[in-house]
């Protein structure tokens, strides 16, 4: 398809949504990345269901609650900033922006404060989630996560699509789709945050499943749960991987 013909497809999809064009702006990707991605499964029938536009959507708590440690997480979409030992006034721009990490507002007028190891953790509430992987690597995935692969062509398009699906059945707020980036959740001081939260996982446990995400916030948090979304306009973008094990 064209890409005059899928804008089109995009504005009628939308149109019969009874949304507008506005809605896809809400839809960001963090890092541009749009090659192919594969989902990995442990039943035959899970990977036909997803090549005929039945994707089971998860949420970050179902995630945080997994008990096998390479499925679950349950520091997922947290970030945690440590203040260390800081001191200065409202005058201080750093240290008023370090007191503010910490939670703690800084008034005008005020001098020789002195805050301690001041930790605040920043967590993502409850959202919808689909995770899958940027390598076609049997030999690593499929003991954690099943021998039977789908190959998602576009995963832009993908999510688009089932943004739109998935907005019939909650509110979505906001999305976002990009690689999983590997490294630690902490920071301090006037360290940058360790990136876009929801999309930062630990180097040393979860490095080679190379996770390419897709993660919708809803409008409303409460009584959210992983469930079977129809979009059978994703099932041309789905392909069954085949492979020897």
């Amino acid at each position: 398809m064209g890409k005059k013909s899928r804008i089109k497809k995009e504005r009628r999809e939308l149109k019969e949504a009874g949304l507008t064009k506005d809605f896809l702006n809400k839809l960001i990707s963090i890092d541009g990345y749009n090659e192919p991605v594969y989902r990995f499964f442990p039943e035959k029938w899970q990977a036909e269901a997803l090549c005929q536009g039945n994707i089971w959507i998860s949420t970050l708590e179902t995630c945080r609650e997994y008990e096998d440690p390479l499925q679950g997480d349950s520091g997922e979409a947290t970030q945690t900033y440590n203040s260390g030992s800081i001191s200065g006034g409202s005058s201080d721009r750093g240290f008023v922006e370090m007191a503010a990490r910490s939670g703690v507002h800084i008034g005008e007028g005020c001098s020789n404060i002195s805050i301690s190891e001041c930790t605040n953790i920043q967590r993502l509430p409850d959202a919808y989630v689909l995770c899958t992987t940027k390598e076609f690597s049997p030999e690593k995935l499929s003991d954690t996560f099943g021998q039977y692969c789908v190959k998602i062509s576009n995963p832009a398009l993908f999510f688009k699509r089932a943004s739109i699906a998935l907005n019939k059945h909650k509110k979505i707020r906001e999305g976002g789709i990009g690689l999983v980036q590997y490294k630690g959740r902490e920071y301090t001081g006037l360290q940058n945050p360790p990136g876009p939260i929801g999309f930062i996982k630990p180097s040393d446990q979860y490095s080679s499943q190379n996770e390419f995400r897709l993660l919708w916030i809803p409008e409303f948090h409460n009584d959210i749960e992983p469930f079977l979304l129809e979009c059978r306009e994703v099932s041309e973008l789905c392909s069954q991987v085949s492979y020897m094990n």
